[in-house]
């Protein structure tokens, strides 16, 4: 029953029967207002230390840590820069200054191998603590049970402005069911770095809007060894994210909004055809599987390819200190279909989650607490290159190119379907597509095929 409720004849019997430490016995009130009046004391002063001795006795707060001294916390993510694990030392050091009797323990994860290392780490005794789901595996695991319930701390009271500082489409993605299983922390952009010496050598002052005026910049900068255009094509280095803007821009998608059936064909035959055209063509790209990540990202560094598709990340490497290129570097989106048509923006988000098995689930929410703060995670964004996701404060970019991106791309960024089978129908749809870009079946059979493998893991 509430106390707002309760009767005035029930609100006394409550107060007079209250317990009071009496000489390290227990008395109620009743019985020690007899015995102090007795005493020849007044009722208002027996009442007055009847009221001292029942409330709660000071005491000295109990260590947070009292029932996990020493604990230690292992986080896992994928690196966001070259210099990724230097700048988790000092996140390390600085943590563990702030948090006295917890240790932290940063670990990576191969982008390339994401899905299977973290596989085998959820099905180990010893999973990492805390997790960076990107929303490509978040419902996977999440579904599978293998990340903690984190409703409870999300929503304490005492954390409710840095909740509300948090935009609110990721308490959306990471809600499932009625089980909260992460918190919003960064975001990834992807889209187009261009080399604007050479399209300027080739009398190109504005990029490229549409997709044949890019192929004719490409085609003008494609001499000399120099590639006009290049975007990956390979599944291990990510060329999905390349190839999905240009089905976004013709209104597909790998699902629809609801996630019940394919958005893939025919919406991105276009798009799929335009892309292996460039190299089947025109020629103005690389045969498909001639150069992975890396590789082409050397190859633009050296100014041998005058447009390439990558993740706005680098931009902290090329347009900063000792690894800025030795050109004018640009960024832009993936061009539109037609004059005028739509541009969107790739992008993907990650959220840190606590891994069911850890044994330390209150000291690695202490962590995510910590991290997704707005200082702690606006100056590791603005190092790393990566997009916030605090609606109070944005990271504060030295990269003009990124202040671009966050001003004019992200806005516009359209990111992938949560369903659990999502990235196993990006691996099982890809064959499709590298068999286009080899010239094996033209875009709209590609499509066609692709989305027969999207809808076969629709409802599995």
């Amino acid at each position: 029953m509430s106390d707002s409720i309760l009767s005035l004849k029930e609100k006394s019997k409550r107060r007079d029967e209250a317990i009071v430490d009496f000489s390290q016995g227990f008395i109620n009130r009743r019985e020690f207002m007899f015995r102090m009046t007795a005493l020849g004391i007044g009722i208002a002063a027996a009442a007055r230390t009847a009221d001292v001795l029942a409330a709660p006795r000071k005491t000295d707060k109990p260590s947070r840590w009292a029932k996990q001294a020493d604990a230690t916390v292992t986080t896992i993510k994928g690196p966001h820069h070259p210099d990724d694990a230097k700048f988790w030392d000092q996140m390390k050091a600085d943590f563990e200054s702030s948090h006295p009797g917890i240790k932290l323990n940063p670990t990576f994860f191969d982008w390339a191998q994401m899905d299977a290392q973290l596989t085998a780490g959820y099905a180990s005794d010893s999973p990492p603590d805390a997790v960076y789901l990107v929303d490509l595996v978040l419902a996977k695991f999440g579904n599978a049970g293998q990340v903690s319930d984190i409703t409870a701390q999300v929503n304490d009271a005492s954390w409710a402005s840095e909740k509300a500082a948090i935009a609110p489409f990721t308490w959306d993605v990471t809600k499932f069911g009625d089980k909260q299983l992460g918190v919003g922390v960064l975001g990834a952009a992807f889209g187009i770095f261009y080399n604007a010496d050479l399209l300027s050598a080739a009398g190109i002052t504005d990029f490229p809007k549409t997709r044949d005026a890019l192929i004719e910049a490409a085609k003008a900068t494609t001499k000399d060894g120099v590639w006009g255009f290049q975007f990956r094509d390979r599944f291990p280095d990510y060329g999905h994210w390349d190839l999905l803007p240009y089905v976004h821009n013709d209104g597909g998608d790998v699902l629809t909004p609801d996630n019940t059936a394919q958005a893939f064909s025919p919406q991105a035959a276009s798009g799929i055809q335009f892309l292996a055209d460039s190299k089947l063509v025109s020629k103005v790209s690389p045969e498909a599987g001639a150069y992975d990540w890396a590789s082409q990202k050397a190859l633009f560094e050296a100014g041998r390819i005058a447009i390439l598709h990558d993740e706005y990340p680098q931009a902290n490497v090329w347009d900063l200190g000792d690894t800025k290129v030795p050109f004018t570097l640009g960024v832009a989106q993936a061009p539109a279909t037609t004059d005028g048509g739509k541009q969107t923006t790739m992008g993907n988000f990650g959220y840190e989650t606590i891994s069911e098995k850890s044994q330390v689930k209150d000291a690695t929410w202490e962590f995510i607490k910590w991290y997704s703060s707005a200082d702690v995670i606006n100056a590791y964004a603005a190092k790393i290159g990566l997009q916030g996701v605090r609606t109070d404060s944005t990271p504060a970019y030295e990269s003009k190119l990124l202040q671009q991106v966050q001003s004019e791309f992200v806005p516009k960024v359209q990111g992938v379907n949560i369903h659990e089978n999502y990235n196993q129908m990006l691996t099982n749809l890809w064959p499709e597509i590298e068999k286009a870009y080899r010239g094996e079946q033209t875009g709209e059979e590609a499509a066609a095929k692709a989305a027969d493998a999207i809808t076969a893991l629709i409802s599995s």
